[in-house]
């Protein structure tokens, strides 16, 4: 009897679960829908984050996707994204990146920026805008790197004033 007891509290519960996960996931999706709808329309404000009120931003330099150091190559991404006044990042997507590694590493990177440690009132409303990462692999460290920052920021496959580069280090076993 206790055993009938028990299968029937878990079936029970384990009903109740299904039931709120199917109802949660089409407001997710219809919030997410209006949510991309309502930025839409914003233009982009080129070189944002080079203003002066962004100067407290805690910007990272991109970690250099290992797969692409393995393969000794070079890349880029560019990244859009709205940043609310409350500093949250809405609509994050990749516009242009020579490869899937670059532009994952590109979209994680937006996202560990110290937003949250910013001081309110910097915006009163939403903006768009872009950043572009430029990663380079290079054999070399010190004044022969082959990874020029300034060279790197003057590439074109990618667009964007506001660039972030990240030089990644192939270690050869002599």
């Amino acid at each position: 009897m206790r055993h009938f007891f028990r299968t029937s509290a878990i079936l029970c519960l384990a009903g109740l679960s299904a039931c709120s996960s199917t109802t949660s996931t089409p407001a997710t999706t219809e919030t997410a829908a209006t949510n991309s709808s309502l930025y839409a329309a914003l233009p982009v404000t080129d070189a944002e984050l080079l203003k002066p009120q962004w100067q407290l931003l805690k910007r990272f330099e991109p970690r250099y996707p290992i797969e692409e150091a393995i393969k000794g190559r070079n890349g880029c991404a560019t990244v859009e994204y709205v940043i609310t006044p409350d500093y949250q990042i809405k609509d994050l997507r990749v516009l242009k990146a020579t490869s899937k590694d670059f532009a994952a590493e590109s979209l994680t990177q937006v996202k560990r920026w110290r937003w949250q440690e910013l001081p309110a009132g910097i915006l009163q409303t939403p903006v768009k805008t872009s950043t572009r990462f430029e990663y380079c692999v290079s054999s070399k460290v010190g004044p022969d790197d082959e990874c020029d920052r300034a060279l790197m920021q003057q590439n074109t496959v990618c667009t964007g004033t506001d660039v972030q580069t990240s030089v990644g280090y192939r270690i050869r076993k002599k």
